[in-house]
């Protein structure tokens, strides 16, 4: 696996969509767990020059749920969709399979992106006990019996 970062540069990001839906008021105080997604989709660009550029769609959902009510109404759910462009700034040429096959390692730059984007709307909400992680590489010990899909 090649760390695409040591290639590409973040060039172009975008929310395309964002959507929030908090169904009755949440006390600080109150217990609940929240169930979050990350998937991404690369997609090949046409580009101009010698080295490629590539998208990246980033889908995050975040759905909360009081432990005793039933998962399928949740508390909260909240949906963004973030466009991001990534051009490559040296090497020779990386073509769509590879960059396909280790997308996942430009994460890193995804998180804090993501945070930056959400975190406002949790306050709003008054749900400020959710944090999303800034890194998948520092949180490690954090990290313990936590589940991540990305």
């Amino acid at each position: 696996m090649i760390n695409l970062l040591d290639h590409f540069s973040l060039a172009h990001t975008q929310v395309t969509r964002l959507n929030a839906d908090l169904r009755e008021i949440v006390s600080p105080d109150e217990p609940f767990s929240a169930k979050v997604e990350l998937k991404l989709t690369p997609l090949e660009m046409p580009y101009e020059g010698e080295l490629p550029q590539y998208q990246v769609t980033a889908r995050l959902k975040c759905r909360g749920n009081r432990e005793s009510d039933n998962p399928d109404q949740p508390l909260f759910t909240i949906e963004l969709v973030l466009q991001v462009v990534y051009e490559q700034f040296r090497g020779e040429p990386v073509g769509f399979e590879t960059f396909k096959e280790n997308h996942g390692t430009l994460t890193r730059q995804l998180y804090p992106l993501i945070h930056h984007q959400l975190q406002p709307i949790f306050k709003q909400f008054g749900l400020d006990q959710i944090k999303l992680p800034y890194d998948l590489a520092g949180n490690a010990a954090q990290q313990v019996g936590q589940r991540q899909v990305h």
